[in-house]
């Protein structure tokens, strides 16, 4: 079944629809994002409080992609059969359910791979279902507005809606479990009341019942070579920028920053994706200019982070782990918005939730970085500049490759 847009009917409360619904679609991946990413800075507070070791806990971090890749891959046909509400609905009450598991299993590594599991399933269905359901809304405002006025961007709307769910979910986790009682339970309450208020936006939401085009199946036509050649290889950055910058580098310099890790690995984690948000800001703006190559750049400023983050983890040094985090991010920023801008442009009717599922499924994997990292520096003692080194070297040449690639099959 193929999976884009379908306009909802008309009535006389349309023009006022698209603005509402744009606010309670956001909201809704912004709680799942919150879940997502909260459980990020906590990694030091759970080695402490549980004694986990640390591939315990990256295996953790990682969880929620076991969830998360199978709902991106199944999320474009629930919208084409269900619409928006009601996998949003689902997606919004997964994510709570997980952070009651995380809250009631601090001690059970079993429960807490559940509990991620949980959230990466919701993350999923939020991502895609939320992207789909924003260029429904994209096209209805299109409709219905002015000749020459400036649209809304669904791209946009949704790289900034998940960054700020991701910020905004660790940081406040990271403070709370830093310097207020019961930090195994009172970071997962705020989500909790996060989900509450976007389970009641969602009770209003209304858009077609159906996020599809009536195109025929995208699975019988090939994906576009530049999206392919190009989009896809940056895929994997999008996330794995983010999973170095506060899950790796924070570990590298742990006994310098001593009882303050958690607080340490928050304000990385605000600080790359605060970059990433105002990054994605500044794209909107010039490209309505001229054309950015967002992607390119979010791509530049990854390898630039690996440079950095070597230098970081070599000298030991907090003031280079912050610059690298900085830089990080705003690559992550670019990268993510970039990725979405090229998959609306290049899909044909049918191709955009497959082709954006993939790409998010792709930039998960990048976030398995950290516990690759970590498995590898325990159990043969690998060097963390080493790994770096190596995981800019190959981004760098991958992306290359791909990008000289996909200019070749153009010419």
């Amino acid at each position: 079944m193929s999976t884009t847009v379908q306009l909802p009917a008309t009535d006389a409360r349309s023009k006022d629809r698209p603005i509402a619904g744009w606010r309670q679609v956001s909201l809704a991946m912004f709680a799942v994002a919150w879940g997502g990413n909260q459980f990020t800075p906590l990694l030091s507070m759970y080695r402490a409080e549980s004694s986990f070791s640390e591939v315990t806990v990256n295996v953790l971090l990682f969880a929620y992609v076991v969830g998360l890749v199978p709902s991106l891959l199944a999320s474009p046909a629930m919208a084409a059969r269900f619409g928006g509400k009601k996998p949003l609905a689902a997606a919004i009450s997964l994510s709570a359910l997980g952070s009651l598991l995380l809250m009631a299993g601090a001690s059970a590594p079993a429960v807490m791979f559940l509990a991620r599991t949980l959230s990466g399933v919701a993350l999923g269905l939020g991502m895609v279902v939320g992207g789909l359901a924003l260029k429904a809304l994209a096209v209805e405002a299109a409709e219905h507005a002015a000749p020459g006025a400036r649209q809304p961007s669904a791209a946009r709307t949704s790289a900034m809606g998940l960054t700020a769910g991701f910020g905004l979910g660790a940081g406040l986790a990271g403070i709370v479990a830093q310097w207020l009682p019961l930090p195994t339970l009172l970071p997962y309450v705020l989500h909790l009341a996060v989900c509450a208020a976007a389970g009641a936006g969602m009770v209003r939401f209304r858009t077609a019942r159906h996020l599809h085009d009536g195109g025929e199946d995208a699975s019988r036509r090939p994906f576009p070579r530049e999206y392919l050649l190009a989009v896809l290889p940056a895929a994997p950055l999008i996330f794995g920028a983010l999973g170095i910058a506060y899950a790796v580098l924070p570990s590298v310099v742990a006994t310098q920053v001593g009882g303050f890790s958690t607080a340490f690995s928050a304000l990385l984690c605000l600080l790359c994706l605060g970059l990433g948000f105002a990054a994605q800001r500044v794209v909107a703006h010039l490209s309505a200019r001229r054309r950015v190559p967002a992607r390119t750049l979010g791509v530049v400023l990854f390898v630039a982070g690996g440079s950095l983050a070597v230098a970081a983890a070599n000298g030991q040094s907090v003031g280079l782990v912050v610059l690298a985090a900085a830089v990080f991010g705003i690559g992550y920023g670019l990268t993510l918005i970039g990725c979405l801008q090229d998959c609306d442009r290049l899909a044909l009717p049918g191709q955009l939730g497959p082709m954006t599922s993939l790409v998010y499924s792709l930039a998960y994997i990048g976030f398995g970085l950290p516990t690759a990292i970590a498995w590898l520096h325990e159990s043969f003692r690998f060097r963390h500049t080493a790994m770096l080194a190596w995981i800019a070297a190959i981004a760098a040449a991958a992306n290359l490759a791909g990008a000289l690639a996909a200019k070749v099959r153009r010419a």
